[in-house]
């Protein structure tokens, strides 16, 4: 069956990392249809100039889903759909004095809501794969300082559900979600035998040029961590995020395309990002920026002498690269070409009134 007769139903079209998913759908020929909570956040996101033509030739639709808890929620939007991706995922608000239920905004949301989409693609026998946006979080506890092993497709983060409800930092209980959500989809799989392949796929730190709402960071995306890095002299990097590992946003989108495409990458948790033995933190844009950039030194945030950089470790895409088809872009090659990508696109006089929240 080629790729414009086959329909890929995407959950939170309007996401970060969503949305690029859905362009380099739309672009291999397949037909998109995205889910989002509202009509007025389809109206917004539906202006984006990169999907204007596929709007227009019917390429591309939304399908309202107010509540992905709910029982049967993606049951409307998947009849048709040949292959489902999941990628809603409750983020955290670890803004000092933001305060959060971590039970009720995060672990619930996120493991329900990727049962729910389980259970529904099963009730729709044309669904051929289901690919579950986890994150690399599932794989590693990020709140560990050093790990001596290096991370691959057999790792697992061993935090568990308790732990998530009370961990000490929300990213913590983020990443207790990401896990348990992930270990509920594969328990489902086992337990059900559904007709169809499941694919969990773990990114790493995302960066790269985007066509979103937020393409520059100035919300929650991690870009966030580059494009502060970049634009804002008083930038803090004393926080529990924005490293070691890091994908291209453009690699993330290729990755789901392959990952329908080729029978390989099925049954498989497939990691997505590299380390590099350098270019691990924040920080470590600072010298890469000001060499790369001699223009900006002068505005780039200064070091702190006694910053410690944590979680440190390692991760090996090999297998997943192998099961995909391709290498994906190393750490350097990221951020180097995502700050490139930012000063072209007029991303600092966006920045400019932004102040460093963390």
């Amino acid at each position: 069956m080629s790729p414009s007769s086959e329909c890929v139903l995407i959950s939170g079209l309007n996401g970060f990392i969503a949305t690029d998913i859905a362009l380099a759908f739309l672009q291999a020929g397949y037909r998109v249809r995205g889910t989002v909570r509202s009509q007025a956040k389809a109206d917004t996101w539906l202006k984006l100039p990169a999907f204007a033509s596929f709007t227009a030739n019917g390429r591309l639709q939304i399908a309202l889903v107010p509540d992905i808890v709910q029982p049967g929620a993606f049951d409307d939007a998947l009849k048709g759909a040949d292959y489902f991706l999941h990628t809603i995922a409750q983020l955290p608000d670890w803004r000092p004095g933001v305060k959060q239920d971590m039970e009720k905004d995060i672990l619930i949301p996120n493991i329900d809501g990727t049962l729910n989409a389980l259970k529904s693609a099963a009730k729709f026998p044309q669904v051929k794969k289901v690919i579950v946006l986890g994150s690399i979080a599932s794989a590693v506890d990020l709140s560990i300082p050093k790990h001596d092993a290096t991370i691959t497709e057999k790792s697992w983060n061993p935090r568990d559900y308790e732990y998530g409800k009370n961990a000490p930092h929300p990213l913590f209980s983020y990443g207790a979600s990401k896990k348990l959500a992930e270990e509920a989809a594969w328990k489902y799989v086992q337990d059900t035998k559904p007709h169809y392949a499941l694919i969990t796929t773990l990114p790493c730190y995302v960066f790269g040029p985007a066509n979103g709402l937020d393409p520059f960071g100035i919300n929650n995306s991690s870009q966030q961590w580059l494009a502060g890095t970049l634009f804002h002299s008083d930038w803090n990097f004393k926080t529990s995020a924005g490293g070691p590992a890091y994908v291209d946003l453009r690699d993330v989108a290729r990755a789901h395309v392959q990952a329908i495409q080729r029978s390989e990458a099925n049954g498989k948790r497939l990691i997505l990002g590299k380390t590099d033995p350098v270019v691990r933190f924040p920080s470590d844009f600072v010298p890469l920026f000001a060499q790369a950039f001699p223009e900006r030194a002068h505005k780039l945030p200064k070091v702190p002498s006694d910053l410690v950089n944590q979680p440190e470790f390692d991760v090996d895409p090999s297998a997943t690269e192998a099961a995909l088809g391709f290498k994906f872009r190393g750490p350097r090659q990221v951020v180097l070409e995502t700050a490139q990508w930012l000063i072209d696109s007029g991303a600092e006089k966006v920045w400019e009134p932004v102040k460093a929240r963390y």
